[in-house]
């Protein structure tokens, strides 16, 4: 866990990410009375729910797009993945989405949709990407270089 002059990030209010902006843990959760494990329990319950009632929504509207259903959508901690496809139709998004922009959201949200088309990643796959999110690219790019900072 980030240090901050010996205190603790949770205990002095400090920054965490929600839909690719800075916000004061206190404009998150309710932060009045609770300690550092308390503090760090709730927090993650809210991004677990937000991450699920956002993903929920993006996945109605790219499922039109693309004509394809989920069986199951399920929200998870992962440390390597921020979205899986099984070929049962479940799709498992990473909670630590929560608090990427938007956009970066819906780049995983339709990756894993794509794969209820084609289960694996050849060119097909990725035309199909392309065909919905044509900057898609820029969103790996984002993941890839900012995806640590996405952290409890």
């Amino acid at each position: 866990m980030e240090e901050n002059n010996g205190a603790s990030k949770y205990l002095d209010n400090g920054k965490f990410l929600y839909l690719g902006k800075v916000y004061p843990l206190n404009e998150l959760i309710d932060t009045n009375g609770l300690n550092e494990e308390e503090l760090k329990r709730s927090l993650k319950k809210f991004y677990i729910s937000s991450c699920k009632k956002i993903v929920g929504e993006r996945i109605k509207k790219y499922q039109i797009l693309l004509k394809v259903k989920p069986k199951s959508i399920e929200v998870v901690e992962s440390i390597t993945k921020w979205g899986s496809c099984c070929s049962n139709k479940n799709v498992t998004f990473n909670y630590r989405l929560a608090m990427a922009p938007i956009e970066v959201i819906d780049y995983v949200v339709i990756h894993e949709l794509c794969h209820l088309v084609h289960m694996n990643h050849d060119r097909s796959f990725w035309r199909l990407v392309g065909s919905i999110m044509r900057d898609y690219k820029d969103k790996q790019e984002f993941l890839a270089t900012y995806g640590q900072a996405m952290t409890l």
